[in-house]
């Protein structure tokens, strides 16, 4: 009877780490979308069950370990994930807002695409932006650069239109 109960029981973990999220050395609570965390490994149907139903995935190889994932959702949300810890950049590596249907929590601040710039200016440790490519700006904090770059493209009139949230590589 022991025997069995102990089996249950690790049958019951198993079941329970198997439909957990996954934290990495990326993992990143500071950063997420409805409770989906950057750096963050998540099965299908626990990004379904807080993003919706996405409209395309994609796949490809990763490029040590594993799988990378795109998740499309309309033209409101891209969400990129690797499903190994051991590839490089593992769990969740990009958030991508185009609308204002989905807010972004980033470092304590709640963004969504129409915010104006001035709401960026406000962030704490908002130091500066600068111009990169295709009119994205990144947003630096504390005159350094970070690991986890923050990227917004503005109108003419200096409202949100796109909001990215990727690891840097430069």
């Amino acid at each position: 009877m022991k025997r069995i109960a102990i089996i249950l029981c690790t049958l019951l973990v198993a079941a329970l780490q198997l439909s957990a999220q996954i934290k990495t050395r990326n993992s990143r609570d500071s950063i997420s979308i409805n409770g989906i965390k950057f750096g963050y490994i998540y099965s299908i149907d626990q990004l379904k069950d807080a993003l919706g139903e996405p409209t395309q995935i994609s796949t490809w190889e990763a490029t040590d370990y594993g799988t990378g994932f795109g998740f499309r959702f309309g033209d409101d949300l891209t969400v990129r994930m690797n499903d190994d810890e051991r590839e490089n950049d593992p769990g969740i590596i990009e958030f991508i807002l185009k609308s204002p249907k989905y807010t972004l929590n980033f470092e304590g601040t709640k963004l969504k695409v129409g915010d104006s710039f001035e709401k960026v200016k406000k962030m704490p440790g908002y130091t500066s932006r600068e111009k990169r490519y295709n009119g994205f700006y990144s947003i630096i904090f504390n005159n350094l650069m970070n690991d986890h770059s923050l990227q917004i493209l503005f109108s003419q009139d200096e409202v949100i239109e796109c909001i990215s949230v990727a690891p840097r590589y430069y």
